[in-house]
């Protein structure tokens, strides 16, 4: 159970309603097997990152709705998410989601820390809102020393104030973790997080880099069905919703949460190829965070390119 909310905090009713269908694309935008995307910067504006998705060639994206290092909240005004509806209108993306800024630990013992945790989460999921994105997809921090057990209350109630201080329809997707030090994160930190806040907009990101570093084998059939029969047994595969697909430098079981260009990693292009033939992922955008061809500027046209033909190629004729 989720400790009691802060004096004065809205009730949490809210957040306990019927389930959401996930937000449909226009004709225009669905395409008939899963969309390939990246994270793409929206400096200038948010309806920049759809000429940086279109120039990779992307149908999918993924952005900060701030600054990911600081605190401070971009203003998006109302004439800023309609250029980026329209935009995204006009360029066919069928899946948009933000990742919620680094910052956030919803288990962290610092007061002020966790006040501005839950301001900052709430505020991305506002933002989602606005802009017609999916939903937010976040880090739930933490537990340093401590226990999941010690720490659930908090992030629980973090996870309600959240919820009932923006109200509307995007999603929270709670992140697994690669396996580091105290990072909340493990198929079985997320199933006793959804089972103590129950809410259907709560669902999970899952990032093929730290569940190869956590020691899933993703890489062959047999080992994905175990990864996936897992998760369907602590979370639900329903909330399942969105793939980070990224490439591990990491060994298996590393623990390392190291990023690699698609198929230059030790999942490899045949790992991927596993992945993308699943039946239960073909519903899923994949979103790319790998560091590019060059080493440093992020996700490119050439990754997007190498996923898509890796997709096609495992297409059903």
């Amino acid at each position: 159970m989720a400790q009691q909310a802060a004096a004065g905090a809205p009730a949490t009713a809210c957040c306990y309603d019927a389930p959401r269908e996930p937000r449909a694309a226009s004709p225009s935008r669905r395409v008939s097997r899963q969309p390939v995307g990246a994270h793409v910067s929206s400096s200038g504006g948010l309806w920049t990152a759809v000429d940086r998705a279109r120039a990779m060639e992307a149908e999918a994206i993924q952005v900060f709705p701030s600054a990911p290092q600081t605190w401070r909240q971009t203003k998006h005004t109302p004439e800023a998410y309609a250029r980026f509806r329209a935009a995204r209108a006009e360029a066919g993306i069928t899946h948009v989601w933000l990742h919620c800024p680094y910052l956030p630990n919803l288990a962290a013992e610092d007061e002020e820390h966790w006040e501005k945790s839950i301001d900052a989460v709430a505020n991305a999921l506002r933002v989602a809102d606005g802009a017609g994105a999916d939903g937010v997809v976040v880090h739930t921090g933490s537990r340093r020393a401590r226990g999941m057990q010690e720490v659930l209350p908090r992030v629980a109630t973090a996870l309600e104030r959240i919820l009932a201080a923006a109200p509307g329809e995007a999603l929270l997707a709670l992140e697994n973790a690669a396996g580091q030090g105290g990072t909340i994160g493990s198929f079985d930190d997320l199933g006793a997080i959804v089972r103590a806040v129950p809410s259907p907009r709560l669902a999970v990101c899952l990032d093929t880099c730290h569940a190869y570093a956590a020691g899933y084998d993703i890489t062959t059939p047999e080992g994905l069905d175990a990864t996936l029969r897992e998760l369907d047994d602590a979370v639900g595969l329903q909330r399942l919703r969105a793939l980070h697909a990224n490439d591990s430098k990491g060994e298996l079981g590393s623990r390392r949460d190291r990023h690699e260009n698609i198929g230059d990693g030790q999942i490899g292009e045949a790992g991927f190829r596993t992945l993308l033939a699943e039946p239960r992922l073909q519903a899923l955008p994949l979103l790319l965070e790998v560091p590019g061809i060059d080493g440093k500027s992020g996700p490119d046209r050439e990754n997007v390119l190498r996923l898509k033909r890796i997709r096609d190629a495992v297409a059903p004729p």
